[in-house]
Order: C-alpha cells, then structure tokens, then sequence
C-alpha cells in the first residue's frame, strides 16, 4: 500500500448563497462633477450671470464678441477666495487673405499688420507666434522659401520675405512682376 501523504476526514462544500440583494438608492447623494457653462462676457464680472450654483473645477466659455472671445475659464480656488481662470482659447486666431506682392529679381517682401490677424493679450508676441502658411498662384511650377525676421520696432508689423523661382519648361528663372500670394497666418500662444 503506498504511502499517505494527506488525511483529512472533514469535506466541505462551498456554494452561492440562497438569496441575492441589491439596494439601490442608498446612501448620501455624491458630489456632482463639473458641468460647463457659455455665457456673454468675462464670468468673473458681476453683470455675467452663470444661472447655476457655481462649484470649484466647473468651466465657462465666453460666447461673446471681442477679444476673450472663445475662451475657456475653470473656476479654481485662489488666494483671497475661488474665481474663474482663463484656461485656453478654443480657437486660435486666423488670418486668411489674397494678397498681392511684386517679385524684384525673385526676391518680395510682404508685410501684415499684426491686428489684422490678433489681438496681445499680455506678452508680446515675436515671430515664433506665427504659423504662416502661403501659395504662389501660377500657371508654371514655383519653387519658393520663406523667412521671417524678428518683430522690429513697435512690433506691429509682421514681415515675410519671400524669394522664388518659376520653371517655364526648360529652365529656372527668377520671379518677376505682380503675383497674387494665398497667405493663411495661424497664432501659436
């Protein structure tokens, strides 16, 4: 007979209970998460009126016209007691013009004022703010590159040196006379 390693006298059967009960709607009520509100206006000006009882971490986005346009605020606790923050600009500003530039031995120089594409809202901007994105209207083929100074003098005025050729079949030659230029500017904050 071999070997018993083991004994045990005892058998225990382990099963489900009988009975299963689920209660619902017990309990506190938990806290309520964010909820996002649009209005007309900085939220943080006694004339806007949110409508609802405020908690921390809710947003707002300005509906209205003018230069906090779009904007995103988060209320947040701050030193002094909770108010609205701006959080992020929900869309960028654009610029998107037909434009037209005179080509000097392949060389133009076309310049923007930058309140026609946006407005500072605090540190000035220098030309890395600016996302340019341009095309040359032509029949034949253009090759062309872009450079863009630094932002001089008061700062307003964006400046994008072009220079180009166009190939004609045979050859490359530089651009000369009127050329309409699609020129579509986006701000990076």
């Amino acid at each position: 007979m071999p070997d018993i390693l083991l004994s045990n006298d005892d058998l225990t059967v382990l099963g489900s209970p009988e009975i299963v009960e689920l209660l619902v709607d017990i309990g506190p009520q938990g806290q309520r998460g964010s909820q996002i509100y649009f209005g007309l206006g900085d939220p943080n000006d006694p004339g806007v009126i949110v409508g609802q009882t405020i908690q921390l971490n809710d947003l707002y986005i300005n509906a209205s016209p003018g230069t906090d346009y779009s904007y995103l605020y988060q209320y947040q606790s701050q030193p002094g007691g909770s108010s609205w923050v701006k959080i992020i600009k929900m869309n960028p500003p654009l610029y998107s013009k037909l434009n037209t530039v005179n080509f000097v031995a392949g060389s133009a120089e076309l310049e923007i004022l930058i309140s026609n594409i946006a407005t500072a809202t605090g540190t000035p901007f220098t030309a890395n703010n600016f996302n340019v994105q341009y095309q040359i209207i032509n029949t034949n083929p253009i090759s062309c590159s872009m450079t863009i100074p630094p932002l001089a003098g008061d700062e307003s005025t964006l400046v994008i040196n072009l220079k180009a050729v166009e190939y004609d079949g045979t050859s490359w030659a530089d651009l000369d006379g009127d050329y309409t230029i699609h020129t579509f500017i986006s701000v990076m904050i």
